[in-house]
């Protein structure tokens, strides 16, 4: 996780994370992502918004219809997810991820999170992840077995300049080549 979100933080041109929308930027976490599982020969699938179960139009949690005022369904959405697609249990279901901007702590997505890690759940992830982006700094609270476990931030990832970095990804325009450089 850590090397996805210092290469975001790297992608050229940036993201203006206190404008743009939080879709936008689980969509290029995503990427980050499924290019560091790529590098390591992974054979996990990173999907955003993903609504599937297998053969069930829709992902469902029983109890989350009532965790925010105007939400009548327990149909859910998670931001990001890394699993195998098509396939059940914890060992095909790796982590969820849900974010936010600007809101330290959500309610309805820390129970989302503690639903989907339950170790006798329907889902089962390994892991959960919270993500609050505040002013650019990516604070984190990770969920196991049904529980929240620790918060940290970003504070102590660096970009660093020299080569012994990774190579940071160039975002471009569209119609226009993408480079690296290291």
């Amino acid at each position: 996780m850590a090397g996805a979100i210092i290469q975001l933080k790297a992608e050229v041109p940036k993201l203006d994370f206190g404008v743009v929308h939080e879709r936008s930027t689980a969509h290029r976490l995503a990427v980050q992502l499924e290019q560091g599982i790529m590098l390591r020969h992974l054979d996990w699938n990173v999907d955003c918004e993903y609504d599937r179960d297998e053969d069930q139009l829709k992902k469902t949690l029983l109890g989350i219809a009532g965790c925010i005022s105007g939400k009548n369904t327990d149909e859910v959405l998670p931001d990001i997810i890394v699993h195998h697609r098509g396939s059940q249990g914890r060992e095909h279901n790796l982590v969820v991820i849900e974010l936010k901007k600007d809101s330290v702590r959500d309610a309805c997505d820390s129970a989302k999170l503690k639903l989907f890690t339950e170790p006798n759940g329907h889902y089962r992830y390994q892991m959960g992840l919270y993500i609050n982006i505040n002013s650019g700094r990516f604070d984190f609270t990770w969920y196991k077995d049904g529980l929240e476990l620790a918060s940290e931030n970003d504070s102590r990832l660096q970009i660093r300049s020299d080569n012994s970095s990774a190579a940071v990804r160039r975002v471009r325009p569209r119609g226009r080549q993408m480079s690296t450089a290291g």
